[in-house]
């Protein structure tokens, strides 16, 4: 397998046009979804931990796609730990039911720096309107980053919801992680002593 690219603008025309269905969830398993999930090593952490979950990653990079699920079946994980290539911000509604999304991770989404790469950002307005239908009554939304303007992009897109609670206080982050799951980006943020600004909000 080549290079994969590390940035994908997902506002790019083919990628706003994906063939995907709705995911084929086992009974009674709670739904967690990671967006951008990368090499999906969060959700295997995930699903190590809490064996009784269904864990899917949407990842806009194909090739990435390939190859978590490769090392999910690798793992032994493959009926648990699900990758699908799909677009964050036009076909979650697609793939999952509404109310069925038990928690929505979003780490360490792609900063794009530059002034007009911004609307390329994943968590704003729009995102978050469209997680709300798919979350369950009890869900949850967490989100964690290392750029202090993405997190507070986020906050303002959350504190927004009337039907959210922020975990951490109005207005505040979290201190600490609820879970001892770690993306790839999250070990290094951690071994470099990187502040990393952690959000977490769940339904009234």
């Amino acid at each position: 397998m080549g290079r994969i690219r590390q940035h994908v603008n997902p506002l790019r025309s083919d990628l706003l046009a994906i063939a995907v269905a709705r995911l084929d969830v086992p009974i009674g398993a709670a739904v967690e979804v990671e967006l951008g999930s990368a090499e999906a090593h969060f959700l295997m952490d995930r699903a190590v931990h809490e064996p009784a979950g269904f864990y899917v990653g949407v990842e806009i990079r194909r090739e990435m796609v390939t190859k978590a699920n490769q090392e999910s079946a690798m793992r032994g994980l493959a009926g648990r730990v699900v990758s699908v290539h799909a677009n964050m911000t036009t076909d979650l509604a697609r793939l999952f039911s509404p109310g069925q999304v038990q928690r929505f991770f979003i780490n360490f989404p792609d900063p794009w720096f530059k002034a007009r790469q911004h609307k390329r950002r994943a968590v704003d307005q729009d995102l978050i309107l469209g997680l709300l239908p798919l979350l369950a009554p009890e869900g949850a939304i967490f989100v964690n980053t290392d750029i202090f303007d993405i997190a507070m992009d986020a906050m303002a897109a959350l504190e927004a919801q009337p039907t959210l609670r922020n975990l951490g206080g109005d207005w505040r982050f979290m201190r600490q992680s609820l879970f001892a799951a770690r993306s790839r980006r999250e070990r290094q943020c951690e071994a470099l002593g990187t502040r990393v600004w952690r959000l977490g909000f769940a339904r009234r």
